[in-house]
């Protein structure tokens, strides 16, 4: 019958094939699939959305739906959306391997995707993709020679690393104990990849003397952390870059051994394969598992534990456990504690396998009692499958996973395993949304970069220079959301002008950030931003705006103003006004929302929330601090309502978007938000990159009750969630740990999901989202 339809499709005959198609039962997915196809042919691409996802609730894993819902997904330019449920089809042919090239070289990593091109050319004899496949390749191709080293044994996490960067480098991958060999690797090297901070690490930097000659990375995963003897004998001045898995690992690290402070960071979580671990939909079942080596952090002795519960109330349950015994001492008592509590029979200890995809087939739950995970890869893989995870709150666990899904007590965790909610595409889509090994591959190769602009000749124990393959990527970055031209520097008249507010911004100890507001006699005003001076050399670097410009040398005369001047300072802010004050300021002479409304990190900002609004059928946001406008045009929204505190601001966006009906402007004054909360009310209520700058705690404190005040049923903020505040912290930012406020002013709402930030080495911000409790419900 379906052939049959899509000839007729295929003919024109679309009454005919509509005809057969009603005949097909209500509940096959396929149904579903030949209706949108007829909707898409027809250029009806919402109508044949709407078709493929009733198909895909039916049956989430048909091929032919996931094809064709990608592709339409492509066409409608949610590109990482389609990337999303094309990475879920479990038999994928070259077509989709091709498709998914052309969406990770556009949208995320461009080394990544040399992973689906070379898949796609393999699977087809078609002449055209393998000469795609090589073209792309060797234009990407660099001649840097890396020589990937480990121990034998712990190569776990860097299979897919290196097979990837093998496509786009020149590599060697040596694990062994060989010092011959290792020094030899070291020697052809131009980059050389330490991983682990072990013993490895020590020889190489201690005892092979033409690593300082070369570029060198050290990847830090967890257990290392605590080991103060080795970490101590490691020569950190020879590591140009450490690479940490975890935001904790590095503080454990840096507890250990303080000289790490001195080597620069970039955080990179780990990736999971999705194109290994296939995505099934799964039930409540009584099939529980682990994998990982035993031993005495994985806390075997809780898992048991829990068992015997378990089995009070329904002896079907068993567990499954897939890792070597590390500890002679535990499994003696494994084994006799099994046997004496009679449920022996219940429990299997199976060998470490190296295909855990296939292992995981028949499971409905990952039980992870761990005291201490670095990050937990195991408990990521089974998501990436659709298993609900059970997850002990080991130090640092709520910063990584939902916090329905983490236990602290034996009771706990039988009630999360035994309650009715189980959502597999839940599970799954964490893990798309925050640890892809794409994702992973892209951040390495961004490191990698900045590493390479390190210069050969430097002396790595020189750590003034290090600092500056930091900022010969961080001022670009600042660079590129000037707000000016040359030409309009040069049509300001400067005469009369006077500094009105300002800050000098520590970024290291010898660099600073100077940005200030000048106002001339007639009352107009120019923000002057990302100039930058090196305290050590004198030398001011301006931006092109500024060093193109023929009144280049009275801003010169300012900045020298600024730096000789005993101005009144507030830590490294001259004349700071105040949150409300600095903004109106900054937008009223011709400043923008910052770089993190623009660019990569607006649209990652985009991509989450339009994704959970469809998601959540969310028919009404505000936004509590809109900006310039320039975010919301990124979103996707049946119905918006921004405020801000800046006139400025308010008015560019209503006029920027005069003509979209959806969209509504207000002048936010945190005193009259509740006596208008019909108006300002909706189902989402937004706070992005907001919450840091809320330098006065009153007004903080205000801030956030609006924020909740306004929300019926969401509250997404983006920010980072730290109290901290170190030295060199600009005055127009406050770090505040806004989920403690939450906790006591607002308990009637729960942290609902975290979504972690795609561009950390960009942003310290993250994705909180909570929801009201309602107890009875599943909002899930």
């Amino acid at each position: 019958m379906y052939e049959e339809i899509f000839e007729l499709i295929n003919k024109g005959e679309i009454n005919k094939a509509q005809e057969q198609i009603e005949k097909i039962s209500d509940d096959d997915p396929k149904k579903y699939n030949l209706k949108g196809l007829i909707h898409f042919n027809k250029k009806e691409l919402e109508k044949a959305k709407e078709q493929f996802e009733k198909g895909l609730t039916i049956n989430p894993v048909d091929t032919d739906l996931l094809f064709n819902y990608g592709y339409l997904l492509k066409e409608m330019n949610q590109e990482m959306e389609a990337w999303r449920y094309l990475m879920r089809i479990h038999d994928k042919d070259w077509a989709t391997y091709d498709l998914l090239g052309d969406i990770e070289f556009k949208n995320r990593s461009k080394l990544a995707s040399l992973r689906f091109y070379l898949k796609a050319a393999e699977l087809t004899d078609n002449p055209q993709m393998k000469k795609k496949f090589l073209e792309i390749r060797n234009k990407l191709k660099k001649d840097t020679k890396i020589a990937f080293l480990c121990l034998p044994g712990l190569d776990n996490f860097l299979k897919d690393i290196v097979e990837t960067f093998s496509l786009g480098y020149n590599v060697k991958l040596v694990v062994s104990t060989d010092g011959n060999e290792i020094t030899q690797a070291i020697k052809w090297a131009d980059i050389v990849w330490l991983e682990w901070a072990n013993d490895l690490a020590v020889f190489a930097t201690n005892k092979v003397p033409e690593i300082a000659n070369k570029k060198v990375i050290c990847r830090l995963h967890g257990y290392e952390a605590f080991n103060v003897n080795v970490l101590n004998k490691i020569n950190w001045n020879l590591i140009d870059r450490m690479i940490f898995v975890a935001d904790h690992v590095r503080e454990d690290a840096y507890e250990s051994c303080p000289q790490i402070k001195n080597v620069p960071y970039t955080m990179v979580y780990n990736g999971i394969n999705l194109d290994k671990f296939v995505f099934s939909k799964r039930t409540k079942g009584k099939r529980i598992c682990f994998s990982g080596h035993v031993n005495y952090k994985k806390n075997p002795m809780l898992i048991i534990q829990i068992l015997k519960k378990l089995l009070k109330i329904d002896e079907e349950y068993r567990i499954d456990w897939a890792g070597d015994h590390q500890d002679i001492r535990i499994k003696k008592y494994l084994n006799y504690i099994l046997k004496d509590m009679g449920i022996e029979d219940k429990f299997t200890f199976h060998d470490w396998t190296n295909d855990i995809n296939s292992w995981l087939e028949d499971k409905n739950y990952f039980l992870s009692t761990s005291i201490h995970e670095g990050y937990g890869v195991g408990i990521m893989e089974s998501m990436a499958r659709g298993i609900k995870p059970i997850i002990h709150n080991f130090y640092a666990a709520r910063g990584f996973y939902p916090d329905e899904l983490i236990y602290n007590t034996v009771d706990e965790a039988v009630e999360k395993i035994t309650e009715e909610s189980y959502d597999s595409e839940s599970y799954r889509r964490f893990i798309e949304d925050n640890y892809t090994l794409e994702e992973q591959i892209n951040a390495l190769e961004t490191a990698l970069n900045t590493l390479e602009k390190v210069n050969k000749k430097i002396n790595k124990k020189v750590a003034e220079d290090l600092k500056d393959s930091f900022l010969d990527y961080m001022i670009p970055k600042f660079i590129e959301f000037t707000p000016y031209t040359d030409k309009y520097i040069d049509s300001f008249d400067f005469e009369g002008s006077k500094i009105r507010i300002g800050k000098v911004e520590k970024i290291t100890d010898e660099i600073s950030l100077i940005e200030f507001i000048v106002k001339n006699k007639k009352g107009q005003q120019l923000a002057l931003q990302n100039i930058w001076y090196n305290h050590s050399t004198k030398q001011i670097t301006f931006p092109n705006y500024i060093s193109l410009s023929k009144n280049k040398k009275i801003i010169q005369n300012f900045v020298y103003q600024i730096l000789e001047s005993r101005l009144s300072y507030i830590g490294n802010m001259f004349r700071f006004p105040g949150s409300k004050k600095y903004w109106e300021e900054r937008y009223k002479t011709g400043g923008n929302s910052g770089h993190g409304s623009y660019g990569k990190l607006a649209e990652f900002k985009a991509e989450v929330i339009n994704s959970f609004v469809k998601e959540k059928r969310i028919k009404s946001i505000v936004e509590l601090g809109c900006g310039d406008g320039n975010q919301v045009s990124l979103f996707d929204f049946p119905k918006y309502t921004g405020l801000d505190v800046s006139e400025t601001a308010v008015n560019l966006c209503r006029e920027r978007f005069m003509k979209d009906k959806t969209k509504s402007f207000f002048l936010y004054n945190p005193e009259e938000v509740e006596s208008n909360k019909s108006l300002f009310k909706a189902e989402l209520s937004l706070s992005l990159d907001v919450i840091y700058h809320l330098v006065e705690d009153l007004q903080f404190d205000l801030y956030m009750k609006n924020l909740f005040l306004s929300a019926e049923k969401f509250v997404i903020v983006y920010s980072s969630n730290t109290d901290k505040n170190p030295e060199g912290t600009p005055p127009h930012i406050k770090y505040r740990r806004f989920t403690d406020w939450i906790e006591k002013n607002s308990p009637e709402w729960e942290l609902f999901r975290k979504i972690k930030n795609k561009y950390p080495q960009e942003s310290l911000s993250d994705f909180f989202i909570f929801c009201r409790r309602q107890k009875g419900l599943n909002n899930h």
